[in-house]
């Protein structure tokens, strides 16, 4: 019965639209039995560091077996075929982990856009005479390190001059 669903199924991978969507960890390869197969797929799912040996100690295989899974994975390329199967692992890993910064920028920047009205709006309540020099300062520095952070600017700017905001004062804030 597996068998003949194996051999539909290498049918069906004959044709061209078919044989450019399966990929060659996927399915057995021609003359591959369905042990050997079995095999690979535990080699493949080892990872980096994989090797016949290994792999065999992790599934409790006899290792008298050794020379037949030597022998398949020679026969139907399982190095190759696990490089291929790493590669592809590794880019979907890769746009999965985008995908999720990008999600997690988007909830971050909406977020910030919710704070910045509410300090926007606190900030037209307040009025200059009710503001000391100290608190002007501390509002001014931490906009520029808010604005720096949503710019993307990695801080090293800021070991440049120890974290210190610099300001120059000009006549008009004499006395604030």
């Amino acid at each position: 019965m597996e068998e003949a669903a194996q051999s539909e199924k290498d049918r069906e991978c004959a044709s061209p639209v078919a044989a450019e969507s399966v990929k060659p960890w996927e399915i057995r390869m021609s003359g591959e039995s369905p042990r050997a197969f079995n095999a690979f797929c535990f080699y493949r799912a080892m990872g980096y560091r994989r090797s016949i040996k290994a792999c065999m100690e992790l599934h409790g295989i006899e290792a008298k077996k050794y020379g037949s899974w030597a022998r398949w994975a020679r026969l139907f390329d399982w190095k190759n075929r696990a490089a291929l199967y790493d590669e592809f692992i590794a880019k979907e890993t890769e746009k999965g982990l985008i995908n999720e910064h990008v999600e997690h920028r988007k909830c971050f920047m909406a977020m910030i856009g919710k704070m910045a009205k509410v300090v926007d709006d606190s900030i037209g309540k307040l009025e200059a005479k009710d503001i000391d020099a100290d608190t002007a300062m501390d509002l001014l520095e931490r906009s520029a390190k808010l604005d720096g952070y949503l710019c993307g600017e990695d801080g090293e700017k800021q070991k440049d001059n120890d974290g210190q905001l610099e300001i120059r004062f000009v006549e008009d804030f004499k006395g604030v």
